[in-house]
């Protein structure tokens, strides 16, 4: 329980709320933390507010027992200008998340429209959609300096398809440019990857999305989709070899439990084994069942722990390593206490950017701050879905559905 305290009390090592200030009106970038420097008690007490709340139970020590002197306020208003043109760059960072996905969703909706326009055997479609992966190879590689955001998105069980097939095309590019691959495979990859599902379309919506365990005969009906998939794009003079190779060949394993069965893991090329990786993840992360969503570090976790001998492991070590230790989407708890998303990873993976949960704070407002340098924390542990409240998964908003994207930085 939070306990009314004098500003001329405090202390380094309490851990004080603001929240009864706006948050506008002091010099920090959140509402709560603990006391690291007598600067910040300054800046506490700069605010003009005669006392705030502490949390006993996050403290290092009690109050003090007699005031203070107050210092001088005029290095706090430096503060609060330093904060001010410090949140204009923060907005600046946020609003280019936001255009982001904005683009996504633009492009998932021309997927959608393309990819119905193949499955109706219009080879105009065909070709846009090769168009529009080469696309996405050249907006999402172009710069030195990758990072993958998490993007909320939602989408219907007619949609599941076409996100889907991009998230795997966009995050199968950027495996690809991990492990080296040259332009022109970059390009097979790209539309591969768009299209390493279309056969599911062929296969019936109450089979598809059937919630319970599918009967063994609707199971083989679902494991007949990479066949479907190249009967469908067959017909198309466009399409080369390696694109269907991909189609065919992203459910082969090191194992029995692949398919088509009859074809060595061996034999099959670079390409397939990339989307092998990346589509089991992306399902792993994106389920459509609630219940058996697994957070980004969860599946990173299934992908070593129970899925590595059944993959290419040199090219999953490469995954691993690019989505780093907190990949995108992941929820933790950081040395300060306070429960934070991770956005994007930057130059030091393990100081991601995060949005800090503040109940202080409007969702609408809360920026992205980059651990380690727009506020003095680190990531303290993974937590899953089940230990936020319902307040906290509502403001962090851990997805329905996760994206994949460039941050793009010039040189």
């Amino acid at each position: 329980m939070l306990k009314k305290v004098s500003v001329k009390r405090l202390k380094v090592g309490l851990h004080i709320h603001l929240k009864d200030i706006p948050w506008f009106k002091h010099s920090f970038f959140r509402s709560n933390f603990k006391i690291k420097k007598s600067q910040e008690i300054d800046e506490v007490q700069g605010i003009g507010c005669e006392y705030v709340y502490y949390d006993p139970q996050r403290s290092d020590c009690e109050p003090l027992q007699v005031d203070a002197k107050v210092k001088p306020v005029s290095k706090t208003v430096n503060r609060r200008d330093i904060k001010k043109k410090k949140s204009s760059e923060l907005r600046k960072r946020k609003d280019a998340y936001i255009n982001t996905e904005k683009k996504f969703l633009s492009s998932a909706k021309q997927a959608n429209r393309i990819m119905r326009g193949v499955l109706n055997g219009q080879i105009s479609f065909c070709e846009e959609a090769q168009e529009m992966a080469h696309e996405f190879a050249s907006f999402f590689l172009k710069d030195i300096h990758t990072t993958l955001n998490l993007i909320n998105l939602s989408a219907s069980d007619d949609e599941a398809l076409y996100f889907h097939s991009l998230n795997v095309s966009i995050l199968s590019c950027m495996l690809g440019r991990e492990v080296g691959i040259n332009d022109s495979d970059m390009h097979t990859l790209a539309f591969g990857a768009l299209m390493h599902d279309i056969g599911k379309a062929k296969i019936p919506k109450k089979i598809l999305y059937k919630p319970s365990v599918l009967t063994k005969p609707e199971l083989e009906m679902v494991k007949r989709h990479p066949l479907y998939g190249v009967g469908l794009l067959s017909g198309m003079k466009s399409v080369n070899k390696d694109v269907m190779k991909i189609i065919y060949h992203h459910h082969v394993r090191n194992g029995p439990s692949g398919y088509p069965e009859g074809i060595s893991f061996k034999s099959i090329g670079l390409l397939p084994k990339i989307v092998a990786i990346v589509d089991l993840y992306d399902n792993l992360i994106n389920h459509r069942v609630v219940e058996k969503v697994l957070t980004p570090h969860q599946a990173l976790a299934n992908l070593y722990k129970s899925n590595a001998k059944l993959l290419d492991e040199k090219i999953l070590a490469h995954f691993i390593r690019m989505l780093g230790v907190y990949p995108p989407g992941s929820l933790c708890e950081l040395d300060s206490g306070e429960i934070a998303m991770v956005v994007s990873i930057g130059d030091n993976p393990l100081l991601p950017d995060v949005i800090i949960y503040d109940q202080n704070i409007p969702k609408n407002e809360a920026m992205i701050l980059r651990l380690g340098a727009d506020i003095d924390s680190k990531v303290e542990r993974i937590v899953s879905r089940k230990d936020l409240t319902e307040d906290q998964l509502q403001y962090l908003s851990p997805k329905s559905k996760i994206g994949y994207y460039v941050d793009s930085k010039s040189n």
